[in-house]
């Protein structure tokens, strides 16, 4: 049991440390951009390789860290959320290694452009004008640019740089930069999109304090098939988060509170759920149960009844997740 417990510990170890090597990362190259300089783009590969390999091994611990949100720090983690997403959803859908890896960059990179936005208009905490607007609109081109500047013209760098520029379109030729003859969107933006919109309407930030809880941006995500986005690859991307995808706080049966802990390939709707508040509403440590158990006569031996919302019973993902 002890090894089995060190074994455990060990690999969250090496998630936490793959992932917050990766927000490191990121925000050295955003700096680095902001300034001028050159950046290793031998180094990002490294880096979404670690996380490949991590996803590979360990999908489901690794996109729990994506639960976990730094409110201050908001577009160095939402980078690394959206390629950790992107990568899990490659694998989910057979991509080969090179291919994963290949998308795991775009996606580091999709939000590049924002080094070239002024921080009172990335951080302002109330809604923009229709000239701030405008300068928001500009990111997806500047990100685009940023690439190309870096590393020139290449096939990957090509594929970075319409990833950046696409992220923000739609299917049915919505959103921005708008264009006089609308490109087809490629199949990395369409994923890549899917884990940008997911992470963005769960993520608290300067201009949005409130945000959803996964199950209900999955159902704003829902309404948006097949004008926004890609239906099919919608329902994959639901197949891989699942109905309470990781992070999500649930009240169950027996009156206890668990964080759902990790996904269940054969039970989309009973996932493994950490319990963190017992039946008479004690903060306990946290004990893994396995909502797919029965008792002896077939019966479920716990089930979810709703989901709740962490900050109303002042919850922190990171204290139980981490």
């Amino acid at each position: 049991k002890k090894i089995k417990v060190d074994e455990e510990l060990n690999k969250r170890k090496l998630v936490k440390k793959t992932y917050f090597n990766a927000v490191s990362f990121t925000k050295g190259v955003m700096t680095s951009i902001k300034a001028g300089e050159k950046i290793s783009l031998k180094k990002s590969k490294r880096i979404v390789e670690s996380m490949v390999d991590a996803v590979l091994s360990e999908e489901q611990l690794l996109i729990g860290m994506t639960s976990i949100k730094d409110y201050d720090e908001y577009t160095y983690h939402h980078s690394v959320n959206v390629s950790i997403l992107s990568i899990a959803f490659g694998q989910r859908i057979g991509l080969n290694r090179k291919n994963i890896t290949a998308l795991g960059i775009a996606a580091l990179f999709h939000d590049m452009g924002k080094t070239r936005m002024p921080l009172e208009v990335l951080n302002k905490p109330s809604y923009l004008s229709e000239e701030e607007w405008k300068i928001m609109h500009r990111h997806p081109f500047w990100g685009a640019l940023a690439i190309l500047t870096l590393k020139g013209i290449d096939e990957l760098s090509m594929q970075n740089s319409i990833a950046a520029f696409q992220h923000h379109m739609h299917c049915n030729n919505t959103g921005y930069p708008k264009m006089r003859d609308p490109l087809p969107l490629t199949f990395y933006t369409k994923i890549i999109s899917i884990a940008d919109q997911y992470d963005a309407m769960t993520t608290s930030r300067v201009y949005a304090k409130n945000p959803l809880s996964p199950d209900r941006a999955l159902g704003v995500m829902l309404e948006r098939c097949g004008t926004q986005i890609d239906p099919i690859l919608f329902k994959f991307f639901i197949n891989m988060v699942g109905n309470y995808p990781v992070g999500s706080l649930v009240l169950l049966d027996t009156r206890e509170m668990g964080l759902v802990f990790e996904g269940s390939h054969s039970m989309a709707d009973r996932p493994r759920v950490m319990i963190i508040v017992d039946s008479a509403g004690t903060k306990i440590e946290g004990t893994v149960a396995d909502l797919t158990e029965r008792d002896s006569s077939g019966r479920f031996l716990k089930s979810i009844v709703k989901t709740l919302d962490p900050k109303e019973y002042n919850i922190s993902l990171a204290d139980y997740l981490l």
